[in-house]
């Protein structure tokens, strides 16, 4: 990839890159006591956003990349998150075709269901290791992901409507 397609004016790379720094920056703001297990994952929000609508400048790679991300931040087993992410990413380019073109409330009910099943998976892994998380909690942190989700639909959706 030249640096002159990712420097053009209707390129995502720039809006894609400032929202990673942002979702880094929202990631990493401390909470306190156990509020920590309401945060949403922004970094698998962001890449949900991205996929979504750009599966083909934002493929596998990306959902690897930002598993990565995710297994230095979280300082998890290396792998922990690439295999959740890489696995949502291949349900979004599956499923992307239908869901850009669904109004959002549509959208959202689907993230929220794509994120029970990124929880469940969680929740299935962490179970393997003796690391129990409650089913209201999985619940709970999939309505706060997905209402989290709704800004980056938007902003996402603004760029994905400018290269139609």
């Amino acid at each position: 990839m030249s640096l002159e397609i990712l420097m053009n004016s209707h390129s995502t790379f720039k809006p894609a890159l400032i929202m990673l720094f942002a979702a880094l920056i929202l990631q990493f703001i401390p909470i306190a006591g156990d509020w920590v297990f309401w945060k949403p994952n922004f970094l698998l929000l962001m890449m949900i956003a991205w996929m979504l609508y750009f599966p083909d400048q934002y493929g596998i790679e990306f959902a690897v990349i930002m598993g990565v991300f995710s297994d230095f931040i979280f300082l998890s087993t290396l792998g922990y998150h690439v295999l959740i992410f890489s696995i949502s990413g291949l349900i979004l380019i599956f499923f992307h075709r239908i869901v850009v073109y669904l109004h959002l409330i549509h959208r959202v009910t689907l993230v929220f269901l794509m994120l029970l099943l990124v929880e469940f998976m969680r929740a299935g892994l962490d179970s393997s290791i003796d690391k129990l998380l409650s089913i209201e909690a999985i619940l709970f942190l999939a309505v706060i992901s997905a209402i989290c989700w709704i800004p980056l639909d938007k902003v996402v959706r603004h760029f994905y409507l400018l290269q139609k």
